[in-house]
């Protein structure tokens, strides 16, 4: 139920967009600014993401991906011109968050969290431009670090 909800907030917040671009006052330019929306579907018809193009057909603005039945959010990644560039989350099937990172320029950059499937924080690694620090954390599902 949950992820029909998110999947229809995704879709009426697309179709505002859309709406915006045909209200009156609108003007070519601020109808090119808008970014398209591309929408791609698996051989079966299941949606399997939905992600705004620039002008040039490079993905530009957050992509979002879905699992196989089409409702469920796979991950939402932030793109600037077809390369990650900002936060990128994936998510379990249950809707809980399974990694929270950031991208700079195509790599991941900053502490990078992964979790549990019951939602508790099971790892952390620092990243910088693309190269893994040391220092990497482990923790057991009740919070206890194991690794360091």
């Amino acid at each position: 139920m949950r992820n029909r909800i998110t999947y229809l907030l995704i879709l009426a917040f697309m179709m505002g967009i859309a709406a915006c671009n045909t209200g009156t006052g609108s003007t070519n330019q601020e109808e090119e600014d808008q970014p398209k929306m591309v929408k791609k579907s698996r051989e079966d018809g299941t949606l399997s993401s939905i992600n705004p193009v620039d002008e040039e057909g490079y993905v530009h603005g957050v992509k979002v991906n879905f699992y196989e039945d089409g409702l469920t959010v796979h991950s939402k990644v932030t793109y600037e011109h077809g390369r990650k560039h900002g936060p990128a989350i994936w998510f379990f099937k249950n809707g809980k968050i399974y990694e929270h990172t950031n991208y700079y320029l195509n790599r991941k950059n900053g502490i990078t969290r992964r979790y549990y499937e019951t939602g508790e924080l099971y790892e952390e690694t620092t990243y910088d431009t693309g190269e893994e620090l040391p220092g990497k954390k482990r923790y057991t599902k009740e919070g206890k670090l194991i690794e360091q």
